[in-house]
């Protein structure tokens, strides 16, 4: 049987003294060599539970080292690994573990197991540890879908040649290991044996230690505050990876005025993270498929294959393929090719009809996004006697939310937009209340309807 790369690592004359991971919140740092026994350690843990290889184990809980080793250890033990966001309620969660044929789930907030689930075994005959992880798609049915560990890796490669991510490099563990795009960073550090750093508490400190790193927008206007705060900060950040929403190039332009090189990406769980990407310039895209990717343009939507596409989604105990008859992965985006780079113009079915047009709302959030008041913005539709449905903003400002804001946007769109698309009310948007990864639109329409109560 193949080794996995920390197992290789560690066998490695030269290798296994090497830096593998620094835990900033505990302040050590472990060597491939240290790391490999760990994870060992952590697999015979489970072990002692009652899991066995082909089994389904879930880990909830915030990035820590425990939470890595037992993801890690998972897959060594050749068991089904399902990310949980700590989030979700003990209902949910129990939910989605009976779905997916989970034998176990493990808080590592407390480090322990919190319940074993009577579940029939499936049907699916395992040789090797995969990955579930979960994507809500626009019906909030959370989807688990199945990547293989070569997927995972064949993903990182694309990412680590435009990047110029090498062994003497470190990446911060800076979005959640239950998404994809936290999977994505550790792929990475473990294809090319590099650094990987686990941030502590003061995380934007952490941000500016670590050479390669990954963000959402919103994150990214919290390291300029930071920097703000604390201006002596050394910035040593090399490269920072945007992806999770539309980026405004003011973002990357203050960035790029730090000395950090910035990337756009587009990538989905389905592909095992990020698929087209580039170096980020003065124009609105996301560049040019990453190594061993492919595309192709079908009535606006994007349909996708090659590395890191998953097995399928797990559904009671086989995997479905994601593909259709043609092998390739409808993504349901809509977007435009250009010639030279990739243009992502929203979900289309996100898009609604409003008065016999067709609304795209990430056209109409894009255009918001650009006034310098705004930090976020979602448009969603409400039904309307006359137009059948409408379009209302949800927004988180700069400053408080106020008449006086809306008025200044509201202003702002009369010659950038057509009339039926310019929102017809304005909400405030509770970020806190969402997450900072990927936001849902469904919960995001029932805080709107909430809103519209009150």
């Amino acid at each position: 049987m193949q080794l996995l790369p920390w197992q290789q690592y560690a066998n490695h004359p030269h290798k296994q003294a090497q830096i593998a991971l620094r835990d900033h919140s505990q302040g050590v740092a472990f060597s491939w060599l240290e790391l490999n026994q760990l994870i060992s350690a952590k697999l015979d843990w489970l072990t002692s539970l009652g899991l066995q290889a082909g089994n389904g184990v879930a880990f909830s809980g915030k990035n820590s080292f425990d939470l890595l080793c037992c993801y890690l250890a998972g897959l060594q033990g050749n068991m089904r690994v399902l990310g949980i966001n700590p989030a979700f309620s003990t209902e949910k969660i129990q939910q989605l573990c009976v779905a997916n044929q989970i034998q176990c789930w493990i808080d590592c907030t407390t480090q322990q197991k919190t319940q074993d689930f009577m579940v029939r075994s499936s049907n699916h005959q395992m040789t090797q540890g995969l990955t579930l992880t979960l994507t809500s798609g626009s019906t909030g049915v959370p989807r688990a879908i199945v990547h293989t560990v070569q997927a995972h890796l064949a993903n990182a490669q694309g990412v680590c040649q435009l990047m110029d991510f090498t062994a003497d490099k470190s990446w911060l563990l800076s979005l959640p290991l239950y998404h994809v795009s936290g999977q994505g960073i550790v792929w990475r550090w473990l294809l090319q044996g590099a650094e990987l750093h686990v941030p502590s508490s003061d995380f934007y400190h952490d941000v500016l230690q670590a050479s390669h790193v990954s963000l959402v927008p919103t994150q990214a206007l919290r390291l300029f505050e930071y920097i703000a705060a604390y201006p002596q900060s050394a910035v040593q950040t090399q490269a920072i990876l945007l992806g999770g929403a539309n980026i405004p190039v003011e973002i990357t332009q203050k960035l790029t005025a730090l000395g950090i090189q910035t990337y756009a990406g587009y990538g989905m769980t389905e592909m095992a993270s990020t698929v087209f990407a580039k170096k980020c310039d003065d124009k609105v895209g996301v560049g040019q498929p990453l190594l061993g990717r492919e595309f192709q343009m079908v009535n606006d939507e994007i349909w996708l294959k090659g590395a890191g596409l998953a097995l399928g989604h797990w559904q009671q105990g086989t995997i479905q393929s994601l593909t259709n008859t043609q092998g390739w992965l409808q993504t349901k985006d809509k977007a435009h090719w250009d010639g030279e780079q990739l243009h992502i113009l929203g979900r289309l079915d996100n898009q609604f009809i409003s008065g016999g047009e067709n609304i795209q709302p990430e056209e109409i959030e894009q255009i918001i996004q650009q006034h310098p008041l705004v930090e976020q913005v979602f448009v969603l539709p409400i039904d309307d006697a006359e137009f059948g449905q409408r379009p209302v903003a949800m927004v988180k400002f700069q400053q408080e939310f106020s008449q006086t804001a809306v008025q200044k946007v509201q202003d702002f769109l009369t010659n950038k937009i057509e009339r039926f698309k310019q929102p017809v009310r304005y909400f405030p948007l509770n970020l806190e209340s969402q997450g900072n990864i990927k936001i849902s639109r469904v919960s995001l329409k029932q805080a709107l309807a909430q809103l519209i109560r009150e």
